[in-house]
């Protein structure tokens, strides 16, 4: 049975590309602008304001949303403002582009979502008011969540293959450990075999210590990922390389210059690019902010 994995989904995404509930959709037309001239303001982006209703709004739902109480609240205050500043950037480009996103594409994505918590017998509206948003709310979030994946998708393009390793290692807890590992395979030991009776990697000490295709970004340690891309093919580590799990005896070999990319990783890719857009977006605005300790005198 389905659960409501896929809605708490969609409310951690709105946390990390931020949020603007009252700014959903495109920008706010020059009456709404007016209306509001004489609201307290938290920033101004591009001459679009953000209200202090809008931010204090949501630093009360990202702190709900917090496991621990931030130490330092004005650093708390700046990343609040900073997700709001990003989805005005974001919907301001949506304009330029002349992408929209439509009320049944909304609808759909709440009817999703509502049958995902009927079945799992959760009333929807009860979800979406445990998380402070009013059901408008939640589907001004929504319909921002779907105009976000539209921008990314418009400006965002990455290679779907990239240069592969085949490699596979041995991970041991000590040098000496790893320096008579190196003996043994110097002596013709077979490495498989030693990876499944020494390696500690428990993902792949079974299929003989096996890495698989490994594109540049794959592997959560960068000192290993840098000797193995600098290893010709059929060779081993002539000494133990180090990193921060232990000691490495590693082997590449084979060498393919456009592997495909997993789903993982071209998705990986695709979000790096799309943050390096946002940057250049929020480096190239004229933004005022009034509250936070970036805040204009």
């Amino acid at each position: 049975m389905r659960s409501l994995h896929r809605i708490a989904l969609m409310i951690m995404l709105l946390v990390l590309i931020g949020t603007s509930l009252s700014l959903a959709g495109s920008a706010p037309a020059a009456a709404a602008q007016r209306a509001r001239q004489d609201e307290p303001l938290a920033a101004l982006v591009n001459g679009q304001p953000i209200t202090m209703a809008t931010f204090d709004r949501e630093l009360q739902r990202q702190s709900l949303w917090m496991q621990v109480q931030p130490a330092d609240m004005a650093a708390f205050e700046d990343y609040v403002l900073h997700s709001i500043i990003e989805q005005v950037l974001i919907e301001q480009a949506a304009v330029e582009l002349g992408i929209e996103v439509t009320d049944a594409e909304v609808d759909a994505e709440l009817d999703a979502q509502a049958q995902i918590a009927a079945e799992a017998g959760v009333s929807f509206d009860d979800y979406v008011s445990s998380q402070l948003y009013t059901i408008d709310e939640y589907r001004a979030a929504m319909h921002q969540m779907l105009l976000t994946q539209k921008v990314s998708e418009a400006v965002v393009e990455v290679p779907t293959t990239a240069p592969q390793v085949y490699a596979r290692h041995i991970l041991v807890a000590d040098e000496g450990t790893a320096y008579s590992v190196l003996e043994q395979l110097q002596q013709g030991a077979d490495f498989a075999t030693l990876a499944q009776t020494y390696s500690l990697d428990v993902t792949t000490a079974s299929t003989g210590g096996a890495l698989g295709w490994i594109s540049e970004g794959d592997l959560l340690q960068p000192e290993l990922e840098q000797v193995i891309f600098s290893m010709p093919v059929m060779t081993r580590t002539a000494a133990p390389v180090t990193s921060s799990l232990g000691f490495h005896i590693i082997e590449v070999l084979e060498r393919r210059e456009d592997g495909p990319l997993t789903d993982a990783a071209l998705a990986q890719r695709k979000q790096a690019a799309f943050v390096a857009w946002l940057q250049n977006q929020i480096d190239t605005a004229e933004i005022e902010r009034y509250v936070g300790t970036a805040r204009q005198s």
